[in-house]
């Protein structure tokens, strides 16, 4: 099965720029959005577009924000039924 972002140039981190893998999981409509974000902020890789973010809001926030345990949202669940 063929990724319907098969064959699109993405803007990536730059080549020898020291990145650490990391594998989170996200509910669908959490990844479609972060993916239009991404696509819409100039087709940037997902891992570019997180990078960008964190540094607008340690710009805006002067850090990236605290959230609340008490947030209304639950981790993605990954089990199947």
């Amino acid at each position: 099965m063929t990724s319907i972002h098969a064959g699109t140039r993405r803007n990536r981190r730059p080549t020898g720029e020291i990145a650490v893998p990391r594998k989170i999981r996200l509910a669908p409509e959490t990844e479609a959005a972060f993916q239009a974000a991404a696509e819409a902020s100039g087709n940037l890789s997902m891992s570019l577009y997180l990078e960008r973010l964190a540094a607008q809001l340690r710009t805006d926030l002067g850090a990236l924000p605290v959230l609340s345990p008490a947030t209304a949202s639950k981790e993605a669940d990954t089990t199947t039924t």
